[in-house]
């Protein structure tokens, strides 16, 4: 039993470590996809703990597959924030006709 709650407390603690690095993104770039894949990793971590704790469903089950969830999540949102930096913005794209 101590091994489950074990499991589970690093695993939302390194939930809650990517999603202060995804909110730290987010207040550089202002962007919404860090913001929504940190609530997206809370979530996921709260729903680990639940099946684990409260439902009894082996840990061994649960927090391999959630933290490959939340490492994919982080990857896609890092992917969607590397194009978004690629597009140029219609302000950005104006002044660089202007100067032309």
């Amino acid at each position: 039993m101590s091994s489950d709650y074990f499991a589970v407390l690093v695993l939302d603690a390194s939930c809650m470590l990517a999603a202060a690095m995804m909110l730290r993104s987010w207040r550089r770039r202002h962007t919404r996809p860090p913001l929504v894949a940190a609530g997206f990793i809370l979530v996921l971590a709260a729903a680990a703990s639940v099946l684990v704790l409260a439902i009894g469903i082996n840990y061994r089950l649960v927090v391999g597959p959630t933290l490959i969830v939340a490492l994919l999540v982080i990857l896609h949102t890092a992917r969607h924030e590397r194009r978004l930096e690629a597009m140029p913005t219609t302000a950005a794209h104006a002044a660089s006709r202007r100067t032309r």
